[in-house]
């Protein structure tokens, strides 16, 4: 009987929050995904002996992690919510009132009661700095608390008594509490790092690792990789040497890693699976046996015709080091878990995923691996209860399956009866598209590495005459910036709300190393480099509109014209199957403004939901009303819902310097579930209807 080898790997990362040189973090992520999925993960499976999995530590992450597991307070936000209440000056309240809720609304925000109702009144502003007033000092410190106990894992949840008793509490949380649930939240930190270790030595899991500061390492070792991996991409204006660093990265990561579990790591998750020859090389020369990456990357290295189920085999490939085990990521299995199965009942969502386990397994002939990868800590919020029911669900459904058996990625590699490929090369690729254009190519890319270079030739040309401290840590400042996180956040690829924050945080680090060498930054480093803003995911309306508002999409030329907004993109590349309108149209034949909002829409014919409308200016409305299949007309509202979701709403406007700002949030049974737009309003005119184009 032929067996079926699932190999998951999951990836824990986080870009470097900390500025050096003012010893801070400027962000708590790495604290927030500490308490809800650092440890969640590997504690699920230890209650199955039979499962195995890979999991990938990022030295930059740990390090980070070891800092908070000693003290929170260098961390700006933290620090913030450790204040009482009583003592917060207005702006560090609007600072609380707009990071405070920074938590999925339907998963983490909704489950407590009092958070939902503070949300729920936060969403009366459209600004933090507004709603201050509003706030009193009791709610605040509410605020706090529950803020920390929304991103509280299953684990901190169920088996530490300070969270249990704060969540039984629901409300009314003392100064104390809150300072006794930071310290309770730091101890629980120390015990992350030890749970990879116990549960590596018992042989259930084993541990990856990345270069240090996950650094796109192709790009460090040659910056033609990138037209290698696509020739559309055009490279930076100004270079520098960086194959330095690349090496540094590789070998700062084995010995954190062996100073961590006492030996060298066997294998690799290089950066965003980013590799080519190059790159394979350098892990080989410093003792890699097995790495991974993307199935776009295989493809393309296949000579044709190749099949889809070669997907599932082992791997070697030579480089002039010597040959590494490779494994190629599952894309479409390993996305359904990563931002499908979020809006599906547990228990579904696993008998799907072993569905399509076993339609590979049946189309193979031989012993098959495959390799499920993904992110380990992003996509958990979009699951009910942080996806505790679905793992449950999912390793007692492979637990019954004799055919599947969970392999971590070196045992998989040691199965012989599963065929072997030798590969000659590899091409350049990632495991975003198998190019690296997400990191290089975009004007604002470009210009960051641009930014990065010149500061990394002067660092070169001044290396000799610095003295061994200040070279480590302008060392550092470099490599900490050549981390990909900052270049995908640039261009218009990706979105965050966050955009600035992590522009000026790679710039900082570019600073520093001008500061460190006794220069002067260069102007440029002043100056951001994000210039696309959210408008980018809007398109603006080109002909006047007067659509049916019957709900349906009964004629394609009825919204010919209409601008568009791209909900899905503010949500950047995680989960938007857990939001259900994804899309909006909008125009005005000049007497209205008609909306088309389109998604998932059954759930909401089923009943429960509710749609909140605010428009504010030349003509103002406020009205909430109850959704049904049922047409509403209700004082210059008109609202149909059937195959999408259509309203128009009377707001004549007599001039081009008029406007109106709307929003809509979306409730379902009293619980605000999607703002739309999700960050801020759509602030609409009246078109130049004279200077539109007509089709």
């Amino acid at each position: 009987m032929k067996t079926l080898h699932l190999a998951f790997l999951w990836h824990m990362h986080q870009p470097w929050y900390r500025d050096e040189k003012q010893g801070v973090f400027l962000m708590p992520w790495v604290f927030l995904h500490a308490i809800k999925d650092y440890a969640e993960l590997p504690w699920i499976q230890s209650h199955y002996p039979g499962i195995h999995a890979t999991y990938n530590l990022v030295p930059s992450l740990m390090t980070q992690l070891e800092h908070y597991a000693k003290d929170y307070k260098s961390d700006l936000f933290l620090a913030l919510l450790a204040k009482d209440a009583a003592s917060l000056t207005h702006e560090e309240k609007a600072e609380l009132l707009e990071k405070g809720f920074f938590a999925n609304p339907r998963t983490m925000i909704a489950p407590l009661w009092r958070y939902a109702e503070l949300h729920k009144k936060r969403l009366r502003f459209e600004k933090a700095a507004d709603a201050v007033v509003r706030f009193e000092n009791g709610e605040l410190n509410d605020l706090a608390v529950l803020f920390l106990l929304s991103w509280c894992g299953n684990q901190l949840r169920r088996e530490n008594d300070t969270v249990k008793a704060l969540i039984a509490k629901g409300a009314n949380f003392t100064h104390k509490e809150k300072l006794d649930l930071l310290d309770a939240l730091v101890k629980f930190c120390k015990t992350v790092l030890p749970l990879y270790k116990v549960m590596q030595e018992k042989g259930s899991i084993s541990v990856f690792t990345t270069p240090f500061y996950h650094p796109i390492l192709p790009l460090l070792l040659d910056v033609n990789a990138g037209r290698a991996s696509d020739p559309h991409i055009a490279p930076p204006n100004r270079w520098s040497d960086f194959s330095e660093d690349a090496e540094r990265h590789v070998t700062k990561a084995i010995e954190w890693y062996t100073g961590a579990f006492g030996h060298s790591p066997e294998g690799f998750w290089p950066a965003e699976g980013a590799v080519s020859n190059a790159a394979l090389a350098l892990l080989v020369k410093h003792g890699a046996s097995y790495a991974c990456t993307d199935e776009d990357v295989l493809f393309k290295s296949l000579p044709s015709p190749h099949y889809r189920i070669d997907l599932y085999k082992r791997f070697k490939v030579k480089t002039e080091r010597g040959e590494i085990g490779m494994l190629f990521r599952d894309k479409a299995i390993s996305d359904f878990i990563g931002f499908h199965y979020s809006t599906q009942p547990a228990q579904a969502a696993a008998d799907d995923f072993i569905g399509r386990l076993r339609a590979i397994y049946d189309a193979v002939d031989f012993d098959a691996v495959v390799p499920v990868f993904l992110d380990g800590e992003n996509a958990w919020e979009f699951y009910e209860n942080n996806a505790f029911e679905f793992f449950n669900a999912l390793y007692e459904r492979i637990s019954s399956c004799a055919w599947i058996k969970t392999v971590t990625i070196p045992e998989a590699h040691k199965i012989d009866i599963v065929p072997k490929v030798e590969l000659a090369s590899l091409q350049t690729g990632s495991w975003i598209y198998g190019t690296l254009g997400t990191w290089m190519g975009h004007s604002e890319k470009n210009r960051a590495w641009e930014l990065l270079a010149d500061a990394h030739n002067e660092m070169r040309a001044a290396y000799d005459r610095l003295d061994e401290e200040t070279r480590e840590k302008v060392i550092k400042e470099a490599m900490i910036a050549e981390g990909s996180d900052w270049f995908w956040w640039f261009g218009d690829d990706h979105f965050t709300e966050l955009a600035a924050e992590f522009d000026e945080i790679f710039r900082g680090h570019i600073r520093n190393i001008y500061l460190l060498l006794g220069q002067k930054p260069h102007p440029a480093v002043n100056e951001r480099i994000k210039r696309v803003e959210i408008a980018a995911d809007h398109t603006p309306q080109s002909a006047p509109i007067s659509p049916s508002v019957d709900g349906k999409r009964t004629d394609y030329f009825e919204w010919i014209g209409a601008g568009k907004v791209d909900l899905c993109r503010s949500f950047s590349t995680m989960d938007t199957s857990a939001t259900l309108i994804k899309n909006m149209l909008y125009g005005t034949d000049g007497e209205y403004f008609y909306f088309q909002l389109a998604g998932n829409i059954e759930p909401i014919k089923a009943g429960g939901y509710e749609l909140q409308v605010d428009m504010r200016g030349k003509h103002t409305l406020s009205r909430r009303v109850r959704l049904s299949t049922r047409p509403i007309t209700d004082e210059g509202l008109r609202i149909t819902v059937h195959s999408v979701l259509e309203v128009a709403i009377k707001a004549p406007l007599k001039s081009r310097s008029e406007h109106i700002e709307i929003e809509f949030l979306l409730y379902c049974n009293e619980t605000p579930i999607q703002h739309i737009p999700l960050y801020n309003t759509l602030t609409l005119k009246l078109p130049d209807f004279d200077a539109l184009w007509y089709i």
